[in-house]
């Protein structure tokens, strides 16, 4: 039986760990011929290409170094992807940052920070990624949003919630762009996942606040990524899946 991304050429950003990490391993394990793993921490990065490989030798990993706010290096990272493998179906836009900064103390730097990474970042590799998908007929671009977006930062920064919430209007926008020339873009939502980011927010992080009373799993997020970078959502673009428990419903 074929795969569910048999063949297919894979750009994850934020993929050395977490989220980012466990869709490199979903995608290999599904078939897909190469990934492209974008992290600022690049060892984290070259220890996921290796021990994926080491598994299954017929996925190509490279990993690259890449501040995903920085235009040259994301320029870098499209020129590598290039090189090593000519072509690309799949982006998971999932590299971000998160804090606790209070409202009445956060300074224009950690809001400006905030947004080169998360938004900036997210709009870089899918505007470069939509140039080649376009080009082919066909591309899945899969944007990694937040509950916070939805219902905006307590816990979180108001500027982590504000970029989430954005996130989701770009994904609608990108989503329109593509739509005539076989190339979806679609979101997901998550909420409460057992990854470093839990360590920022430590005991606020409540399992019994959860409808299913239990954390995220990175997998349970992949899990839908895999989805959305399937022929099995063929027919969707512009959406947002919420994967939260049940924390938040819509």
């Amino acid at each position: 039986m074929k795969k569910l991304v048999e063949g297919k050429i894979a750009l994850v950003t934020g993929g050395g760990a977490g989220m980012g990490a466990c869709d490199c391993w979903k995608f290999a394990e599904e078939g897909a011929k190469g990934i492209l793993i974008v992290d600022l921490n690049v060892d984290d990065a070259e220890k996921v290409a290796k021990e994926i490989m080491a598994q299954y030798p017929e996925c190509k990993c490279v990993a690259v170094k890449c501040n995903v706010a920085k235009e040259a290096d994301v320029d870098h990272c499209f020129e590598v992807l290039d090189q090593e493998f000519g072509t690309l179906d799949i982006l998971v836009n999932n590299a971000g940052i998160t804090n606790k900064i209070p409202f009445d103390e956060m300074t224009l730097e950690h809001w400006n920070l905030t947004y080169s990474i998360n938004i900036t970042g997210a709009f870089l590799f899918a505007q470069r990624a939509m140039r080649i998908m376009k080009a082919k007929g066909y591309g899945r671009i899969i944007n990694m949003s937040s509950i916070a977006g939805h219902v905006g930062g307590l816990t979180s920064g108001v500027d982590y919630a504000t970029t989430k919430g954005a996130m989701l209007t770009l994904t609608k926008s990108v989503a329109k762009q593509g739509a005539a020339y076989g190339v979806t873009c679609n979101s997901i939502a998550p909420g409460n996942i057992k990854t470093a980011m839990e360590k920022v927010f430590g005991s606020d992080w409540d399992p019994m606040a959860v409808p299913m009373h239990r954390l995220g799993e990175p997998e349970d997020i992949s899990d839908v990524v895999l989805f959305l970078a399937s022929d099995m959502s063929r027919y969707m673009t512009g959406c947002c899946l919420n994967v939260n428990g049940g924390l938040f419903m819509q």
